[in-house]
């Protein structure tokens, strides 16, 4: 139960592939320096009031390719966890790329801050946050009252492309892996971002069909796939398999 009475929510993940503005902040923007209390603006704006328009609670981000790991406040209650590469010294390059976040509305806002404000800036392909969704004591909507804490921990993430040599992949998935092991056994967990891969309408034609040729994909694999599974798909069906975790894709 959130703030607003709500026992559902909605999540969303979204590669915006470019939340970098024109000047201002230098963590988030093409040119200028650096101010202390600098507001987000313009497209994070923008992504707000889209966000909105669908009744999303918690979307998972990719590709802002921002410096640095922040907490954002945005327009209309809602917060921005954001995990980025570091800011460059001067003088150094700047290499814009990657960078993940996870958006809260203002109910999951608050519900973030009431479980203590816990995330984690892993990577700039991984960030995690941990939600208080209803706290011990308060009211069950069938009537009673709730006996003990009910967190949900969501991760995003931005994966390697296909083209990644493969010791960075293998980086990535032990990343996700030391994530997921580290979550609470008592947390429901949502993982949400763009993953580079194909899994299917089906699953792969040799490794996902029923036999010995590969594992039977089950419940691992949803029903919103399209096209062929590709080597990356194949990757993420295995990863999922193994640990139990269900695609909706």
């Amino acid at each position: 139960m959130t703030k607003t009475g709500r026992t559902s929510l909605v999540t969303a993940t979204w590669n915006f592939c470019f939340l970098v503005e024109d000047s201002g902040d230098a963590r988030i923007c093409r040119r200028g320096p650096i101010c202390s209390e600098t507001n987000v603006d313009r497209k994070a704006d923008f992504l707000v009031t889209e966000i909105q328009k669908f009744g999303v609670d918690v979307v998972g981000l990719q590709e802002t390719k921002w410096f640095g790991n922040d907490v954002w406040p945005l327009a209309d209650g809602f917060t921005l966890l954001h995990s980025g590469r570091p800011l460059p010294r001067d003088g150094e390059p700047a290499r814009r790329n990657e960078g993940v976040g996870i958006l809260l509305n203002a109910a999951m806002s608050y519900s973030w801050q009431r479980g203590g404000s816990q995330w984690k800036a892993i990577s700039s392909r991984i960030v995690t946050a941990r939600l208080l969704i209803g706290a011990k004591g308060d009211k069950l909507p069938g009537g009673g009252k709730r006996l003990a804490d009910f967190f949900l921990s969501v991760v995003s993430v931005y994966a390697p492309t296909s083209k990644a040599p493969p010791n960075v992949k293998c980086h990535f998935f032990d990343n996700l892996q030391a994530v997921i092991d580290s979550t609470d056994s008592r947390d429901a967990l949502c993982i949400l971002g763009d993953f580079n891969a194909r899994v299917g309408s089906s699953g792969c034609d040799v490794a996902g069909r029923a036999g010995d040729d590969g594992p039977v994909w089950g419940r691992t694999l949803g029903q919103y796939g399209l096209g062929v599974c590709n080597q990356s798909g194949e990757e993420l069906l295995v990863f999922c398999a193994a640990i139990v975790l269900i695609s909706c894709l």
